[in-house]
């Protein structure tokens, strides 16, 4: 295979941003929060694309700017969690030639109470699921399967450091281009 780009899927609270940055850092490649880029675009937050559009309407922009970022070259890509949630995403992540897709994952506690840590913190991006248990517990269940079934690799992040993932990302993408 040759490596074009890294998408790095999981739950909220996984690390993907953290762990894009500091990959694309190390291996010179851009990094590329989907949910940051949807809103450099559209010039709005996340918190008002949702209020604008609704959720049904957030998700068919997501899947259009999802579907571009697809196209690019040498992109570390850390979509949004949900992202994996509707089937036309799941088909073009399956086809994407050159992409290496991994699954950064922990139990759903460990993630939800790294999402409140942030919101405390005030670094967090808006997550409407976050205080809704229920709710964010049974789409959890569901994505972890699509995140499995999608991902090239599953890294468990929740006892980890993120050099350690980024280690542990640098070892298994060290046969398809020279670090």
């Amino acid at each position: 295979m040759n490596l074009e780009r890294v998408i790095l899927t999981g739950f909220m609270g996984a690390g993907k941003s953290t762990v894009g940055r500091l990959l694309a850092e190390r291996i010179g490649w851009t990094f590329l929060d989907l949910d940051t880029h949807i809103e450099c675009v559209t010039g709005k937050s996340a918190k008002e694309l949702f209020a604008d559009l609704g959720e049904a309407g957030f998700r068919q922009l997501e899947s259009q700017v999802f579907a571009e970022a697809l196209r690019q070259l040498q992109v570390i890509l850390a979509p949004g969690g949900a992202v994996i949630d509707k089937s036309e995403n799941q088909a073009v992540l399956a086809s994407s030639q050159g992409s290496y897709t991994i699954f950064l994952d922990a139990p759903f506690e460990t993630l939800i109470a790294r999402c409140i840590e942030q919101e405390q913190s005030e670094r967090a991006t808006y997550r409407p699921l976050l205080h809704q248990e229920a709710i964010a517990r049974a789409r959890y269940d569901a994505r972890k399967l699509l995140y499995a079934a999608h991902a090239r690799l599953r890294v468990d992040v929740a006892d980890a450091t993120p050099h350690e993932v980024l280690q542990h990302i640098l070892e298994a993408i060290s046969s398809f281009r020279p670090l």
